[in-house]
């Protein structure tokens, strides 16, 4: 089968050899790359340019599209001649009204004394002449049409913008893009955090899912964002921009080296609120002090107990989200219910963990693509309700963060969510994700994210007072994060990580330490637990005096041995 082995050669179509061409910029001046052949096809010299971007050919200034030829030897579609001028998108022909100078053979085109041509009304309806108009202050004239400039902050000659005066022009070349933000706060900042570092991201903990391994990034949506935001959180331009620079640290990991995370504590390093240093009015609250505030006997004021009798009777943990989106918008208020729980399941059951006292583990793989590929990144801060309606900010612990050694110092928590002791270099956290899929776009803050973070674990540790075991120091969140490839990772290929959410207890017994507090309360548990089950036992055989047990008998016995097991359970480590 000849025919076949033609079929198979590359470069081959039924035996004639071409070269294919691979960009547009291989063709000559005047000519474009036809995407079906890949090669170089001509335009009309007289009536047609290339288009900009090298891919076909569009009509001169003067010409317009005749769609009535169905040539398919010419390039598609041909152009035909206007007597006068034509609209900038060459469908229609137009006259030069008498607010022009009139008709300029050589350009094909309507002139203008000052100002510039527009072709369309006011409501962007294409009118049959052009006229000569001044746009107003702060807008530019392109494709006809007045356009506002890209910052409120530019002002316009007939076709280009330019910042005011005192201001500099940041994130743009052209005069449609681009901000203007304060020159002497802009110019510390770039002194102070240099391009070439500042939109740099690090996943040191990065696995690949599809291959390709990329352990930094440079990310566009810093690259779009963070001199605006850090020169307007610095100027006091609004409190949103501090809040998206809070979340660019965030994205950091809290990194102090980074230049989003650098630049938050050197703002808010000498500012205090509500008794926290860090906090800020119109700023925000990243970063603990120290790590003492985990053991804080006086922010908790609620009291709970086991007895409904107790005046007050409270037994269930009250904690709210604040949450934000990433350009620092605030989103609103959410009861932390099933947020952290990323498996999913029956609601009555997956917030039993809202209970106090209650232990509860979920584990499940997960799918990362049902949550990489949906919404974007959403950052929360977590407080607990007092009874009293007053908030208290819980402190959230990042096993991801890496200090100045590149060491982990929050990484070292057992099953329990539970870390013995913490190291000088250990910081306390106030914000949050469940996934982040900002971060690792490159190139465009509309791509898809080369690599994304996804929560594995999520912990809540609640500690009861040594002194009042009726009352509980700041519960705390543990968090650890995922960072995985997916550069090449199809949209409809499952790729799983493990995730867990739960909550514990912990009492400090002894030296400090859980296990300690486990090995001096199981003994007591235990004994007790016999205790009260061969009281039971025995007021029951005295009461019943069987011969001989029978199996109803049997199963009244391990009920009595359940029920004691449900009274126990309300004592916790």
């Amino acid at each position: 089968m000849p025919w076949l082995l033609l079929l198979l050669l590359p470069g081959t179509v039924l035996g004639t050899t071409f070269t294919p061409v691979t960009s547009s910029s291989s063709c000559t001046s005047g000519s474009y790359l036809d995407t079906a052949t890949f090669s170089c096809v001509a335009c009309d010299a007289t009536t047609q340019d290339v288009t900009p971007d090298g891919y076909g050919c569009q009509c001169k200034a003067g010409y317009i599209r005749d769609f009535n030829t169905t040539s398919t030897t010419a390039p598609n579609p041909p152009c035909i001649a206007c007597t006068y001028a034509s609209d900038s998108l060459r469908l229609f022909c137009m006259t030069c009204d008498s607010t022009t100078t009139g008709f300029d053979t050589s350009t094909r085109e309507c002139t203008c004394a000052t100002g510039g041509l527009v072709e369309t009304d006011q409501a962007g309806v294409t009118r049959t002449y052009k006229s000569c108009v001044t746009c107003t202050a702060g807008s530019y004239l392109s494709g006809g049409v007045c356009l506002p400039c890209n910052d409120p902050l530019m002002q316009a000659s007939t076709s280009t913008c330019a910042c005011n005066s005192s201001y500099t022009q940041v994130n743009g070349a052209t005069y449609n893009d681009g901000v203007c933000l304060h020159t002497a706060t802009t110019t510390d900042m770039q002194t102070n955090y240099p391009a070439s570092t500042a939109y740099t991201v690090t996943y040191p903990n990065v696995v690949s899912a599809a291959g390709t391994t990329t352990s930094s990034v440079t990310s566009a949506v810093l690259e779009r964002w963070f001199y605006e935001a850090a020169v307007k959180c610095t100027r006091e331009a609004g409190v949103q921009w501090c809040q998206m620079l809070a979340n660019m640290c965030v994205l950091q990991m809290y990194l102090e080296s980074s230049a989003a995370c650098a630049a938050w504590i050197s703002l808010t390093a000498a500012l205090t609120t509500n008794g926290f240093t860090g906090w800020g009015t119109g700023i925000g609250f990243l970063y603990f002090a120290n790590t003492g505030f985990l053991d804080d006997i006086d922010g908790i004021t609620t009291s709970y107990s086991f007895e409904r009798t107790d005046v007050p009777y409270t037994d269930t943990l009250d904690m709210r989200l604040a949450s934000y989106a990433f350009n620092g918008t605030f989103l609103g208020w959410h009861n932390l219910t099933t947020q952290l729980n990323l498996c999913g399941g029956e609601y009555d059951r997956v917030t039993k963990w809202t209970g106090y006292g209650h232990w509860q583990l979920i584990e499940c793989d997960l799918d990362i693509n049902r949550f990489v590929r949906a919404n974007d990144t959403v950052f929360y801060d977590p407080y607990f309700v007092n009874t009293d309606g007053t908030l208290y900010p819980m402190p959230v612990i990042i096993a991801n963060y890496r200090d100045s050694s590149n060491s982990e110092p929050m990484a070292e928590y057992d099953e329990y969510f539970f870390q013995k002791s913490y190291g000088a270099s250990a910081r306390l956290m106030r914000r949050f994700f469940l996934w982040d899929n900002l971060s690792g776009r490159v190139g465009s803050t509309t791509n898809s994210p080369t690599v994304v973070r996804m929560l594995n674990t999520a912990g809540i540790l609640v500690k009861t007072q040594t002194q009042d075991p009726n009352s509980i120091t700041p519960p705390r969140l543990v968090l650890s994060y995922s960072e995985i490839d997916i550069t090449d990772l199809a949209n409809s290929t499952v790729y799983n990580i493990q995730s867990q959410f739960g909550s514990a207890y912990s009492m400090t017994v002894g030296d400090g330490s859980f296990g300690d507090g486990y090995s001096f309360w199981f003994p007591i548990v235990l004994v007790s637990g016999l205790v009260l089950l061969g009281i039971r036992g025995y007021r029951w055989s005295k009461a019943n005096r069987p011969a001989q047990a029978t199996c109803r008998e049997l199963r009244i016995g391990l009920g009595l041995l359940f029920r004691t097991v449900s009274h126990l359970s309300l004592i916790h480590i």
